[in-house]
């Protein structure tokens, strides 16, 4: 048991390192990407919502929005001289008074009202860029020629960047067929930049909403990931040996009790079919010597017969006198007759029943009282009505009968015979009789009689015997006080 706890233990470690392996590189290499993944579609669920809010209300009231510092939506009348723009701290509209720039909204305008006409986008993001650039060009001009600050800016050194980005790309998504949504990358050695632009006609005028994001990189969350490692195989350890600890307690060891107990099982049903066998292996020792025993026995009133009806019909001296002989050749036929009876009875069962014990051997008793009374023997039974009992009572009968039979047979003329029941034990005792010493060990073997005149073939108490066996019964039989006492123990059927 102790090692089987401790093979449980190895395997569960072993399993909580596999799950620790997986867990790793799950953190280390799928986590940062879908979490970059993710993040990147809550950026551009971001900017849908907030554009539809500044399309829907004008401002940004009831909205989180991913980057409130930067965002901003602007709208481009068709009409007009203004533009307004609106962030999540303010919304402003911008009125322009000066004429250059009144000309180059007027351009613009006319450029965004053909904005549904347009066969590409890259077709409108390059009128987009060109109107920029004059805005840009058109608004320094203005800047260096009206507008005076009260301090001046001087420029002192100015960084290339023309290799200070990288990475370039542009993609492009819709909402619901109502606005285009422009996603703009671009990243430098450190971070990645994106930039979102909705815009989307409204009834008189485009909308344009604007979302910088920094874009979370995988390089940033593996340092977290694998610090959070330690702690995690830590946790996992504890859970592991916890529930180990369970799992032997609650199911290992009951398991144990059940292989114990299901070996203990598979011992007894062994023992039992080995006991089994060896009966069997006894049965055939047994009937093969019975058989053997059988054929010696019939040989002799066979060959006696034989002789006999040879001699007559031969008409050979003493044996013409067939009245006489022919008797004694019907003689042997019925010895013969008798013992093949009682050879095939051997085996017949009539199935368990219950009955009154006294009742059951005073039906036995009935056939031998003329006999018993030709001998002047006297039979006492034990009178008690409450003796029952159950079994199989054809081979009961056999048993009682055949004892019966030899107490009625060799008990002295005169004498008494005694039916006692006594705790589940029937003795049955004739008195002034004896066995002879050499003869007592064989008793139960067949063929095996008492030498006297008139004796029986001698297979009564080998059949009584054999089916005291079938119905688990004892019978032994012993000289005591002067007499012959056969005892027949009933254990469990009383």
């Amino acid at each position: 048991m102790k090692k089987m706890a401790q093979k449980n233990l190895f395997y569960s470690v072993l399993l909580a390192a596999v799950m620790l392996t997986f867990l790793v590189g799950y953190f280390t290499l799928m986590l940062p990407s879908l979490y970059v993944a993710y993040m990147k579609e809550q950026d551009l669920e971001s900017i849908k919502l907030q554009h539809r809010a500044f399309v829907e209300t004008g401002t940004y009231d009831g909205v989180q929005v991913k980057n409130p510092t930067a965002c901003a939506s602007w709208k481009i009348p068709f009409k007009g001289d203004s533009i307004d723009l609106t962030t999540k701290l303010i919304s402003l509209r911008i009125t322009a008074h000066d004429n250059s720039i009144k000309e180059l909204l007027k351009e613009l305008q006319n450029s965004v009202q053909n904005y549904e006409n347009m066969d590409s986008f890259r077709e409108y993001q390059t009128i987009f860029q060109d109107k920029m650039s004059d805005w840009q060009r058109e608004l320094t001009k203005i800047y260096q020629t009206k507008v005076q600050l009260p301090v001046s800016v001087d420029i002192l050194s100015k960084q290339d960047t023309d290799n200070l980005y990288y990475g370039e790309s542009i993609t492009m998504h819709t909402d619901n067929g109502r606005s285009v949504i422009m996603e703009f990358n671009i990243s430098d050695d450190q971070n990645q930049y994106t930039n979102y632009l909705a815009m989307e006609q409204v009834k008189d005028g485009i909308a344009f909403t604007v979302l910088p994001v920094v874009t979370p990189q995988m390089g940033e969350i593996k340092p977290i990931v694998l610090q959070s490692l330690p702690m995690l195989g830590a946790v996992i350890l504890a859970l592991v040996f916890i529930f180990s600890k369970i799992y032997s307690n609650g199911i290992v060891s009951p398991a144990l009790s059940t292989i114990e107990d299901l070996y203990m099982q598979v011992q007894s049903n062994y023992e039992k079919l080995k006991a089994a066998n060896q009966a069997l292996l006894e049965e055939n020792e047994r009937q093969e010597m019975f058989l053997r025993s059988c054929s010696h026995q019939l040989k002799t009133p066979i060959t006696a017969a034989l002789l006999l009806t040879d001699g007559m019909i031969q008409q050979v001296g003493k044996y013409k006198d067939t009245k006489t002989y022919l008797p004694k050749v019907k003689q042997q036929l019925l010895w013969m007759q008798k013992m093949t009876a009682e050879i095939l009875s051997l085996n017949q069962e009539g199935g368990n029943a219950r009955c009154c014990l006294y009742e059951f051997i005073q039906s036995l008793l009935a056939p031998y009282r003329i006999k018993a009374e030709e001998k002047n023997l006297q039979i006492l039974l034990e009178k008690d009505m409450d003796v029952y009992i159950e079994t199989d009572l054809q081979l009961l009968s056999k048993i009682l009968d055949n004892l019966l039979s030899n107490a009625v047979h060799y008990s002295p003329v005169s004498s008494c015979i005694q039916i006692v029941f006594h705790s589940q034990r029937i003795f049955i005792r004739n008195e002034h009789a004896s066995i002879p010493d050499e003869l007592l060990p064989h008793i139960f073997e067949p063929f095996v009689s008492g030498g006297q005149k008139n004796s029986s073939h001698g297979l009564g108490l080998y059949i009584a015997a054999y089916c005291a066996k079938r119905i688990g019964a004892t019978l032994t039989i012993q000289n005591k006080n002067g007499g012959v006492e056969a005892e027949l123990s009933l254990s469990n059927m009383i």
